[in-house]
């Protein structure tokens, strides 16, 4: 499912009257990361995306499929769209137990299963019948994970859903979300601020600056260089067998062997920060 967007919305900023204008075209399962200040139009590209919002012009093509078409007069409503949306806040709803929230969203042509399914992926079994008052953060955050892939949506849609949580809760939504992903294959669109985080889930990033994409490209080739004078990296990911751990340093990502990174073993873990050093031979 390639997905074509070519749109205008006029924005309301904080310094003005401004125009989003977006034409993008993204591969069937890509994963694309959205960097910026705020108020670039990020969560309003998305929200046009969903459906929530209605674009001033142009189209948003879904494979085959018209979901907007300024011109022709299509608008698709939001739950026409093949999507999952993720926002900031949990969304929830209080009444209900894990498992209803999921079967609310549950499509009447889908086999209740995948809600098992996605409680193993997700790491709920137990707590099904739990409200979400009775959770954690990041318990309910993985609730309105497992929610937004429980229809198998074409396109799924994250706003910085990740942002209030600690890291070490945030590394492991990170991987559910390539656990859900891999299960569950769907093109992503998702904003974000952490470069560690463009770097595990997505593999083209683009950076929006006066209301537009001006940089599109690889992770590693997109972000920002570190200041000369900072000479530390973050552990994107270990691999004991073969004990090497792939650090973000630079924009670039370096595969260290364990045993050079200089920590303690009961310290290494993914997203601890460490200083790089080279040697001149």
């Amino acid at each position: 499912m390639s997905l074509k967007i070519d749109l205008e919305k006029a924005l309301h900023t904080s310094v003005g009257e401004a125009v989003l204008k977006i034409n993008i075209e993204v591969a069937e399962h890509e994963k694309i990361a959205l960097m910026g200040k705020s108020g670039e139009g990020k969560t309003t590209l998305l929200k046009m995306l969903a459906g929530l919002i209605t674009p001033d012009n142009g189209k948003i093509i879904v494979g085959e499929e018209t979901w907007f078409d300024k011109a022709n007069k299509i608008n698709l409503p939001p739950q026409k769209r093949s999507i999952g949306f993720l926002f900031q806040d949990y969304a929830l709803f209080p009444n209900m137990t894990v498992r209803e929230n999921l079967n609310f969203a549950l499509s009447k042509f889908e086999a209740p299963t995948i809600i098992d399914e996605l409680l193993e992926i997700v790491d709920l079994k137990g707590l099904e019948n739990q409200k979400p008052g009775k959770l954690s953060g990041g318990q309910q955050q993985r609730v309105a994970l497992a929610r937004a892939m429980v229809r198998k949506p074409k396109l799924i849609l994250l706003d910085e859903p990740l942002s209030a949580l600690d890291n070490d809760m945030r590394l492991r939504l990170q991987e559910d979300i390539v656990k859900l992903f891999s299960k569950y294959p769907a093109t992503l669109v998702f904003v974000s601020h952490d470069q560690a985080e463009v770097i595990k889930l997505a593999n083209r990033m683009m950076i929006m600056e006066d209301n537009q994409i001006v940089k599109t490209g690889k992770p590693t080739s997109v972000l920002p260089s570190t200041p000369p004078e900072k000479n530390t990296g973050k552990i994107i990911s270990i691999h004991q067998e073969k004990r090497i751990a792939k650090v973000l340093f630079n924009g670039q990502l370096l595969q260290i062997h364990l045993n050079e990174l200089g920590i303690k073993k009961e310290e290494l873990k993914v997203g601890k920060e460490v200083k790089i050093t080279f040697y001149g031979v």
